[in-house]
């Protein structure tokens, strides 16, 4: 019987023995893996929708999870590795004082450090209640950083979804976009100064030569990739012009017999302006001529060569009260394209969010040596162009001649550095026009695409009220939204790693796990005051070294308790020993040996 109690009890002290060191280990391995997740974000994975439940509960939740756990697994953690620490110390040769010291540094933190003072007077086993106290600093460590290990934090995240969008392209010569009904191109054409005094209100949709589609909500957070069509302008100067003052006409052979009439008269100087709808002549009649694009005529001055100077200027005479001013005119026609592309928009402000590709733009003038070929939509917008309400200036010679810019060729004035009002003082005080204006390609084919980019904006925006009704399409938006993720905070991480570290390096030390006697056992498992009375009791030797201590203070019992003991007794599957004869192999040795607390 005795057999089987003392084959139980060694069964008991081994199981919790590695029950208390795979404990230790697991936690090193869940901080070791919580490490890896810190380095590859695996944590991240896990994301709530950022509402008002998920911001106040959830974190509440996690926090006290987190210390729930560490607080139920660190008790088992001091459970075991107290009493198996104690245990180990009651069967080794250890001072009496010693296994005081070490029994009440267990019973927590600051019976620990009261343990380490008193050393400093009394020094029994000073490593042996600094392990105990390092173990219980990890412990606190612990419960102070896990709840801060996990948390959820806020963080920018994106989603694709599709969006109505409204077209910025709308196809002027579409007769079925306009519902039956023309665009009071009039009414666009006037407003096109307001694009030039307030560029920042009237953006959306519009940059510079091109227009884009735009969305038709703002609620949505992010950016949308949308089509935009990006307008380009080819001008090409026409060479061998013949003026006719008589008739204000400027007329081009085309063929043999052939001839375009230009609707022309002297204009001031350094002005632009887009000719009307011309006339074709043959031989035998007078048809009505839409050029490919459209014509302008051109009184500045342009860098070209002089033997080409000679092919394309046409001398005009402006009749001043004072003095007769020859003015060189050029005539120009003007081919419109389009190119389709995606860009990236503001999906709350449908401003453009990635610069847009520069279109290639002529660098010298080049001269048109045959009519170009050109769509449906360019000679439409040439139309368009040519047929613009007159500005609010005229310009009027000594033959009573009135040379009247339209709208459109004052704005086109005004993008390539021009001013109109200016020049319109010049005239009203009588000064002869000279011109001190070089106009480069680059410039007048940037103005005029972004003039017709812009006039196509103001049709679509003012849709059914006299423009036109623009399409509808739909838009691919990567929406930001806010969102929680769980996140490892790296430096409670690092201070909880290196506890449990050295918890598992303490636990393996204090209960002696490469030197603990598997067959060696003491008659009790704790020193606690019931465990001292009754040695006290049963033992004869531990009696009579304390039994001269008149004064039972701390000091003076731990001094008498400075005697090497050794509550071990060997048992075996052979032998059984009584109760008895187990409490009489209790021996206390007052011999010389070394103070092996200073080794624990």
């Amino acid at each position: 019987m005795t057999r089987s109690k003392n084959r139980s009890k060694n069964e008991s002290g081994s199981f919790s023995a590695r029950t208390c060191y795979v404990l230790h280990g697991m936690l090193v391995m869940i901080h070791i893996v919580l490490i890896t997740s810190y380095i590859s974000h695996w944590e991240h994975h896990v994301t709530l929708s950022f509402t008002p439940r998920n911001t106040d509960f959830w974190p509440v939740v996690l926090s006290a999870s987190l210390q729930a756990f560490y607080t139920f697994y660190t008790a088992v953690l001091v459970f075991l590795t107290q009493r198996l620490a104690i245990s180990r110390a009651l069967i080794r040769r250890l001072k009496l004082t010693a296994i005081h010291d070490i029994s009440g540094a267990w019973a927590g933190l600051g019976s620990a450090l009261s343990s380490v003072w008193k050393q400093a007077d009394i020094r029994a086993s000073l490593w042996a209640t600094t392990a105990v106290t390092t173990y219980l600093v990890c412990i606190s460590v612990l419960h102070i950083t896990s709840s801060t290990l996990l948390r959820f934090q806020t963080f920018n995240s994106s989603m694709t979804t599709r969006v109505s969008t409204t077209l910025g392209w709308v196809d002027a010569s579409n007769t079925s976009a306009m519902e039956g009904t023309d665009p009071n191109w009039g009414a666009i054409t006037a407003s096109l100064p307001v694009m030039s005094r307030f560029p920042g209100l009237l953006s959306a949709g519009v940059s510079n030569n091109t227009v884009y589609d735009t969305l038709q909500t703002s609620s949505v957070v992010g950016h949308a990739t949308v089509n935009a069509t990006t307008i380009a302008s080819k001008c090409e100067i026409i060479p061998n012009v013949i003026f006719s003052l008589n008739d204000n006409t400027a007329s081009v052979l085309i063929g043999d017999e052939s001839f375009v009439l230009l609707p022309a008269a002297p204009p001031w100087t350094d002005q632009i302006q887009v000719l009307s709808s011309a006339n074709l002549m043959d031989d035998r009649d007078v048809y009505n001529f839409i050029p490919p694009g459209f014509l302008l005529m051109v009184s500045t001055l342009l860098e070209i060569e002089p033997a080409v100077q000679k092919e394309v200027a046409v001398p005009m005479i402006w009749q001043s009260m004072v003095v007769n001013q020859s003015i060189e005119v050029y005539f120009m026609q003007c081919l419109l394209s389009t190119s389709n592309t995606a860009v990236v928009i503001d999906t709350q402000t449908n401003t453009l969010q990635n610069p847009l590709p520069v279109p290639q733009l002529s660098t010298q003038w080049q001269e048109m040596h045959q009519w170009s070929n050109g769509d449906t939509w360019s000679e439409y917008i040439g139309q368009v162009l040519a047929a613009s309400g007159g500005s609010r200036y005229q310009f009027i010679d000594a033959s009573r001649y009135a040379s009247k810019p339209s709208i459109v060729d004052e704005y086109i004035m005004s993008l390539v550095g021009l001013n109109l009002t200016a020049q319109y003082i010049q005239w009203a005080k009588g000064d002869l026009p000279v011109s001190n204006f070089t106009l480069s390609p680059d410039k007048l084919e940037a103005a005029i695409a972004q003039t017709v980019a812009q006039l196509t904006w103001l049709a679509g925006r003012m849709g059914s009220n006299g423009g036109i009704q623009p399409g509808e399409g739909m838009a691919l938006v990567d929406e930001e939204v806010i969102a929680l993720r769980l996140n490892i905070a790296l430096l409670p991480l690092m201070f909880a790693t290196s506890a449990s570290v050295i918890m598992l390096g303490l636990a393996l030390h204090t209960t002696r796990a490469f030197y603990a006697s598997h067959d060696s056992q003491a008659p009790i498992s704790n020193a606690g005051a019931l465990q001292l009375l009754w040695l006290g009791h049963h033992s004869a030797s531990v009696h009579e070294a304390l039994q001269d201590v008149d004064d039972p203070t701390e000091d003076n019992l731990r001094r008498a308790g400075m005697i090497d003991v050794c509550f071990a007794s060997t048992t075996s599957d052979e032998e059984e020993l009584p109760t008895g004869s187990f409490i009489d192999c209790l021996s206390v040795q007052e011999s010389t040996v070394r103070d092996d607390g200073m080794s624990y």
